[in-house]
């Protein structure tokens, strides 16, 4: 905290003395989003766009944007701004397709989300890419596309919990819940041989939460969550888990 305190305080003044540095005016950006000041960051970065000349310079600043109304709770101009990033610069990065596939997660837009993950997944054959996009196919009820994927990557997994709690997931939609429970059984198992209950892991953790959610536990599954903030855990594991929870 300190050496983030001393350089928000040097940001401060090499601002203050030259306000039109774009560089260190999108890193006094950043740090005001680290310190959950959203709207000084989006106020920074309103400020930052104006000094933009280039297209990347000018999509790394909507970026920073949409962060900041995230961070508001401000969903639908959150979206807007990754989609002007991505109109400034098409390729984008692999956090901005995640970040923008959360935004649109979160407004419920899955067609747009399912769109953005593929483009993302051609340029970028990532994992993480990969695994989202089933997430997205299966909150968007296209459980056979999700399937064909999980079940193509499994085979090739030394752990398997996370695909097979997916592949539950789908099952479940499909109201094979018969199957769905069994694959969670699996990953329990899985979990638990790998589990330290001194030292969780908060990967694993989430996912001991997501099979409880699964699988109606409500008791199960908010004391996992509780274990999470218990243990620090970022808020981008907690989020999602604590919104399942509310529908309950």
């Amino acid at each position: 905290m300190g050496n983030l305190n001393n350089a928000f305080k040097d940001l401060v003044s090499a601002t203050a003395a030259k306000p039109n540095n774009l560089a260190w005016q999108l890193e006094l950006c950043r740090l005001e989003l680290a310190s959950h000041h959203p709207e000084k960051a989006l106020r920074i970065a309103n400020f930052a766009l104006k000094l933009a000349k280039d297209r990347l310079d000018r999509a790394e600043t909507h970026i920073l944007r949409a962060q900041a109304y995230q961070a508001s709770g401000k969903d639908k101009p959150a979206l807007h701004a990754y989609q002007l990033a991505f109109k400034e610069s098409p390729a984008g990065k692999i956090d901005w397709f995640l970040m923008r596939s959360e935004c649109q997660r979160l407004l419920g837009r899955h067609d747009e989300q399912i769109r953005g993950l593929r483009s993302g997944l051609k340029q970028f054959p990532d994992s993480i890419l990969k695994a989202q996009l089933v997430e997205a196919l299966i909150d968007g009820k296209k459980n056979l596309e999700a399937l064909k994927i999980i079940n193509n990557e499994l085979p090739t997994l030394r752990f398997k919990s996370v695909w097979l709690i997916k592949r539950a997931r789908a099952k479940i939609n499909q109201n094979d819940k018969t199957t769905g429970f069994e694959d969670l059984y699996t990953a329990l198992m899985e979990i638990n041989e790998r589990f330290n209950p001194d030292k969780p892991d908060p990967l694993l953790l989430a996912d001991k939460a997501k099979i409880s959610l699964l699988m109606g536990d409500m008791t199960a599954a908010r004391m996992h969550i509780e274990q999470l903030k218990k243990h620090n855990a970022p808020k981008w594991i907690t989020h999602r888990l604590e919104q399942e929870l509310a529908k309950k």
